[in-house]
């Protein structure tokens, strides 16, 4: 397979994902880049973690994440919902930059 045809099945394959996070709620961007390897951007718990889309040793794709979260392309809804289930919407979001200019402002 060459490297612009990967290219486009991770894109398809991460562009599907990212569809499905967002009809389960989620957060995610898909950042397209020059090269053949597409990254997810995914918001959980106020991080955002990075997946990918690699070949499997055995066959296959696989969408991989953080240090150990992986799922098999086939299971796109099973992968969107473990990257969704840290996601709690009913968190106030924090504004952290301000958060850390108030602290300086008042050791000043």
């Amino acid at each position: 397979m060459s490297a612009s045809s990967a290219g486009d099945v991770r894109r398809s394959l991460l562009a599907q994902l990212q569809e499905e996070i967002h009809r389960q709620g989620g957060t995610a961007l898909l950042a397209l880049s020059a090269t053949s390897h597409p990254v997810l951007y995914v918001r959980t718990s106020g991080r955002l973690v990075p997946v990918v889309v690699v070949h499997g040793v055995t066959g296959g794709w696989w969408f991989i994440w953080g240090r150990t979260g992986q799922a098999p392309t086939t299971h796109v809804a099973g992968a969107a919902a473990a990257l969704c289930a840290e996601h709690t919407g009913s968190a106030p979001r924090r504004n952290l930059v301000a958060e850390r200019r108030a602290t300086l402002r008042g050791a000043a």
